[in-house]
């Protein structure tokens, strides 16, 4: 905060926790990746996106909310009082991280529980109030002297930097300084962080024998995302369901339209789900539904696997559970603190009651106390660039206190500094690491969907100059995703350009010779087919020549390839034609209807199309590679129609014909599996964002790079 500011305040005591309390607490972490909002929430849904944020700062976790957040333990206390710090002998389980993170396990079944007290405690971080951290929840939520200390210092601090790091979640002071507007909404990182506080209480009334589960809104956004799309098998989110499978008491955060949060609690005892919102909206919990159908799909799953005989549900059918209605009277005033009454509601809701009583007033002061007890929290790790201290000087007071630079090594300081900008909330890469492409590919994609911000959409995300410059903005990227739209020219062309870059790549690994040489687009725009000839361009043989000739990257001739892929656009349909030069065949692969007209004589559809690549391509050829055997005129060679493969919209033509190109092998294309075709669109979408040449990749918000950098690690292992 740069040179030594003096602030008038009383020097906080130092002992504060008289009421601290030792409860014996199993927790399993959980960080989220599709649950944290693609877009940032007020209040928001556990979602891969963070709300409207500056794309330049959308990061890891922001994504990882379409995609993340992590949540932890609950407590209680008796008429307002703590309860005695004996060891309890309830279960408490946080939604397991590492069930989809890199580098911690997956809990089996019967996994044990460890207590706080076993567990290896890490070197204690360093206060960023001297002498001041919160060891324990106060319940009281008086602002003391340190807590307005604690206030000065989030104030004072500048935008970006990192307050609060604990475990994975780090809490920048932008979003931290909400907690001291009562009109601000609650951002997921500050929820989050709070859960994460929580897990080292446990205050329990009358449930000594409970097994209480807490989710985080990560994995109930990837359970709704579940609902929505359904799912193909076994995957790492059906291993988080399956520890539901050991707990009573499962605490689900759920969030409508990233705009309101409230809890869900499946009940297993009374085979119900229990909702507690703070608004009582009216309406039919369709995002509850969802989930649930989602939640549904794992659990069928599971059903079916020999190994599932000891847990504690009786009815495994929670999509026909009653969903009761557990608060019949609003008891929040205001329009943005719905994250905070959800946090007590995890805290106090023992699945018959309310353990304590909750107000706005008492929630508006749980607010501001909230700012200080995670800046004072004891594993808060955040690398403190100013602390408070005693003020040593002659004419200061005992009781004034000196901002002052930080006192930790500079070289340390920088190096924190470096890695939160370079690597926002790397940690969380973790939770990225061991999601499959799929869900990884789907996070970006929710995320771009999300994204209306015209400026925005009109940044440049993808670039590529070479053999010739192709450029793509965040809103040619986003058509991708719009069932309507035919696949714009240009990501048709980066697409092609790709699967011959990985081509190049796979033949030099292999020191082999390419087999296949494509062209793009360009070669059929320049022959201007489909004009009357008096608007017709002079044709510039030169240029056609180079939409023909060999890629960079490899040297290699084109006459000695086996085959050319050429596609074709007319009428916003894409065709691809394929010339063996070996067998003297073209094979038309056309992914449309075919129209009645042409029905019994298929191949009249194409013969004018064949006859322009007969008329244009010797030309391209003599200058390419003359003499070769692409110089002939392959109107007279073998015409096969490729069956099996039309029959899909017009609209979809172009990606079908990209797969048509790299999936091409032994005279026939070996297409996977896919369940339809906006799955197709996200495939392509996917592959662009991850093209390796991409010169523009700084445009993207750290979080959306650090999804293309885990979907690469995971392609150079396949």
């Amino acid at each position: 905060m740069g040179g030594r500011m003096k602030a008038k305040k009383a020097k906080p005591p130092v002992s504060i926790d008289e009421e601290k309390i030792n409860h014996t607490v199993d927790t399993n972490i959980v960080e989220d990746f599709d649950n944290r909002p693609l877009k940032r929430t007020k209040c928001s849904e556990s979602s891969v996106m963070d709300d409207p944020l500056p794309l330049s700062e959308i990061s890891a976790p922001s994504l990882i909310s379409e995609c993340s957040e992590s949540i932890g333990p609950k407590f209680d206390q008796i008429n307002g009082e703590p309860l005695p710090a004996h060891p309890t002998t309830a279960k408490l389980t946080l939604s397991p991280i590492s069930k989809l993170t890199n580098g911690e396990r997956v809990p089996a079944d019967d996994e044990k529980t460890f207590s706080s007290h076993d567990d290896k405690q890490p070197d204690e971080p360093k206060p960023i109030i001297n002498n001041v951290t919160y060891d324990y929840l106060p319940q009281d939520y008086t602002i003391t002297e340190q807590d307005e200390c604690a206030h000065y210092v989030i104030e004072e601090s500048s935008e970006e930097e990192i307050l609060v790091k604990i475990e994975d979640v780090y809490v920048k002071q932008r979003y931290l300084v909400r907690l001291l507007d009562k009109s601000k909404w609650l951002d997921d990182e500050v929820i989050s962080a709070y859960i994460y506080c929580m897990r080292d209480q446990l205050h329990v009334q009358n449930q000594n024998d409970a097994k209480l589960y807490f989710e985080n809104p990560f994995v109930t956004r990837l359970l709704k995302r579940d609902g929505e799309i359904g799912i193909h098998g076994h995957t790492s989110l059906t291993n988080i369901v399956k520890n539901y499978l050991n707990h009573v008491l499962i605490h689900l955060p759920i969030n409508i339209k990233d705009s309101h949060w409230y809890l869900a609690c499946i009940n297993v005892q009374k085979s119900e789900i229990q909702v507690l919102d703070s608004l009582c909206w009216e309406h039919n919990r369709d995002d509850l539904t969802i989930m649930l159908q989602g939640l549904q799909y794992h659990l069928d799953i599971l059903r079916g696997q020999v190994n599932l005989s000891n847990h504690n549900w009786n009815d495994l059918d929670v999509t026909n559970w009653t969903i009761a209605e557990q608060i019949h009277e609003p008891i929040q005033k205001d329009s943005s603190s719905c994250g905070l009454f959800m946090l007590k509601f995890m805290e106090y809701w023992t699945g018959y009651t309310l353990s304590h009583r909750i107000t706005q007033e008492i929630i508006n002061s749980f607010r501001r106390k909230l700012a200080a007890i995670l800046l004072c929290w004891k594993t808060n790790r955040a690398p403190p660039t100013a602390m408070f201290e005693e003020c040593d000087e002659s004419g200061g007071r005992p009781d004034d206190v000196i901002m002052s630079d930080s006192p930790f090594d500079q070289n340390q300081s920088n190096d924190n500094n470096s890695f939160s900008a370079e690597n926002k909330y790397q940690s969380l890469m973790s939770v990225l690491s061991n999601l499959s492409i799929h869900e990884l590919v789907g996070g970006l994609c929710n995320y771009i969907k999300s994204i209306n911000s015209a400026e925005t959409l009109e940044k440049v995300w993808i670039q590529s100059s070479e053999p010739y410059p192709i450029s793509l903005t965040l809103k040619t990227l986003q058509g991708i995703l719009n069932n309507e739209l035919p696949m714009d020219p240009d990501c048709f062309n980066l697409v092609v350009r790709n699967i011959m870059f990985d081509d190049i790549q796979t033949v030099k690994r292999r020191r082999g010779l390419l087999k296949k040489h494509y062209v793009d687009m360009q070669f059929w725009m320049i022959t201007d087919f489909g004009r009357h000839p008096n608007f017709r361009k002079k044709l510039d043989v030169e240029q056609l020549a180079k939409s023909a000739r060999s890629w960079p990257g490899i040297k290699y001739s084109v006459s000695s390839c086996k085959s050319i892929h050429i596609p074709i656009q007319s009428n916003h349909e894409f065709l691809l034609f394929i010339l063996d030069k070996d067998t003297r065949t073209v094979y038309i692969l056309d992914p449309t209807p075919i129209d009645r007209i042409y029905e019994r004589n298929p191949h009249a559809k194409y013969v004018h199309r064949l006859l322009w690549i007969a008329e244009y391509l010797p030309k391209a050829m003599s200058k390419a590679c003359p003499g070769s055997t692409w110089n002939e005129n392959i109107f007279l060679w073998q015409q096969k129609i490729v069956h099996d493969i039309s029959g899909h919209k017009s609209e979809l033509s172009g990606y079908l014909v990209t797969l048509f190109m790299s999936t091409w092998e032994d005279e026939k294309v070996n297409l996977p599996f896919l369940k339809d075709g906006y799955e197709l669109r996200k495939q392509v979408l996917g592959k662009l964002l991850t093209f390796k040449e991409n010169e523009c990749k700084d445009n993207m918000p750290a979080g959306v790079q650090d999804f293309i950098s885990c979907i690469r690690k995971i392609q150079a292992k396949m």
